[in-house]
This record gives C-alpha cells, structure tokens and sequence, in this order.
C-alpha cells in the first residue's frame, strides 16, 4: 500500500473552509456526499473570485465529482460527527491552482488565477513487498518526475508533480494496483 498526501511546494495556497452536514442511507454515505459537496463549495467560494461566477457554476455543474477529486492539492476536517444516517464536518481543502487554471481555460472560462511559479506536488509514501514492486513503481512512473526523497525497509517516500497525479492513479490501476480516496488522500495497494 502508499498513501499519496499532497504538498503545495513553494506555492501561494488558495484554501477554503465549509462546514457541511448531509443525511443519507449510512453515516458513510452522507460522509461521501458531504465531501462531494464541501469540494464544490470551495472550488465554487476560491474560483468565483477569479473568474465569471455563472459560468463557473455551469462548468461546475456539469463536471464529475471524480473530476472535481483531481483540483485539490490538500484536505482536512475538523468537528467531525456522525450518526447512523448523518454526517457533518468542517472541511478545509487547497486547490492545485496549475490544475485548476489549466482546466478553466480548457473550457474557456476567462478567469485571472495568478499563474504559479512553482511547481505543486503530492507526496507518496508507498510500502512495498520487495524489490520487484518497486521496479514496477519506477517503470509505472518514469514520465511522470518522480523525485525519490527517503527509503527506510518496504517503505519509500517520493514527490510528483500534481498535474499528474490522475494519469499517475490511472497507469496504477491499470497495473492491478487498487486505491481508494479518503478525504483527499489516495491510498494505493496491490
């Protein structure tokens, strides 16, 4: 398994904060919508600053959830509770502005993101049985800048350009490799 948390290298970080609560069938459920939620609230309260707010909503109607995932560079909650049915939480999330301006003007969306000069990153800390999985890793990563910073037994931190990180989930899993995202952070195992 590696953990992939994200790290904003250098970078003027646009973050936000809202609190969200959403019943559903189970307390996961409500907890994935509530996040849905909080990630299109926050995109909707940094980019309409920058941008024309109607347009922006209409792009932001019209893009998936799993999209959406790919525009956050770091997350966290905070006052986090639960019932059976009821999940609320105050959550904080940094939008990957590289990522985010690219996609703006994809769908030509005039907007004035400043441009950033540094590069966004996100760290992986992978844990891996034996050197085959590494070799494996390497090969999956080699065009996407892999930057290799600490090997300590079966588990190796490294950095990657966020831009990639998408393509990078995508190569993993077709790989066999599985993941999930917990509230920002992308969990990889074979």
């Amino acid at each position: 398994m590696f953990l992939l948390t994200p790290f904003m290298a250098n970078a003027k970080e646009y973050k936000d904060t809202v609190y969200v609560t959403h019943t559903a069938e189970t307390s996961a459920d409500a907890k994935n919508i509530a996040i849905d939620d909080a990630r299109r609230q926050i995109l909707y309260n940094i980019l309409s600053q920058y941008s024309n707010p109607e347009e922006l909503n209409i792009l932001l109607q019209n893009t998936t959830d799993m999209e959406l995932t790919n525009f956050i560079s770091f997350s966290s909650i905070a006052n986090e509770q639960s019932s059976k049915t009821v999940y609320s939480a105050n959550v904080t999330m940094s939008i990957d502005n590289a990522v985010v301006k690219k996609w703006l003007q994809d769908h030509e969306i005039n907007n004035w993101l400043p441009v950033v000069d540094s590069i966004a990153t996100f760290t992986t800390v992978m844990n891996i049985n034996g050197v085959s999985d590494w070799v494996e890793i390497k090969q999956l990563t080699k065009k996407y800048d892999l930057s290799t910073k600490n090997i300590v037994s079966n588990q190796i931190v490294t950095e990657i350009p966020s831009v990639y990180r998408s393509q990078f989930t995508a190569s993993v899993r077709e790989a066999g490799w599985h993941y999930s995202d917990n509230n920002g952070v992308l969990h990889i195992w074979k």
